[in-house]
């Protein structure tokens, strides 16, 4: 008689596990750039904004691009009065979250690229999610940060 209440409990959990996947896309990705660097640097960063719009926490838990050799997440912390530049493991999102990879803050680091990508190029990046999902996108490279209308000009 049990094997009715076994059926049911693998009913609920088959149920569980196509509902997580009908969330649709882990996580959405917005306003990505890299930054163009003299081409004697070996490392630059890339900038965007990370989205969850799903309805459960999403880890991002790696991430890769055609240029580089590796990625990395890093942050900018303050160590004994100093800002240093610190790797993070993995970047989490509580759902409805927006994450900002923005300059002076967390970012992603592209390391040992091949070759230095110039301003106008695009450049494919892909995040790792930790439910095995890959989410990649296009990031334009500029030299900077948008213009805005209040920039300090040094004479």
């Amino acid at each position: 008689m049990n094997i009715f209440r076994t059926l049911a409990a693998l009913g609920s959990i088959l149920a569980a596990v196509t509902a997580a996947a009908a969330d649709g896309p882990g996580v959405t990705v917005s306003e990505a750039w890299v930054r163009a660097l003299p081409p004697s640097q070996a490392n630059t960063a890339a900038y965007l904004v990370i989205a969850n719009p799903g309805q459960a926490p999403v880890r991002v838990v790696g991430a890769s691009s055609d240029i580089a050799a590796r990625v990395e997440f890093h942050t900018t912390r303050e160590v004994d009065g100093y800002q240093r530049m610190v790797q993070l493991q993995q970047l989490e999102l509580a759902p409805g979250q927006r994450l900002e990879l923005a300059p002076g803050g967390t970012h992603l680091m592209l390391l040992e690229l091949q070759r230095m990508p110039v301003a106008g190029e695009q450049v494919s990046l892909c995040l790792q999610l930790a439910s095995g999902e890959q989410t990649c996108f296009s990031a334009l490279v500029r030299r900077d940060a948008e213009p805005s209308g209040h920039e300090h000009h040094h004479p």
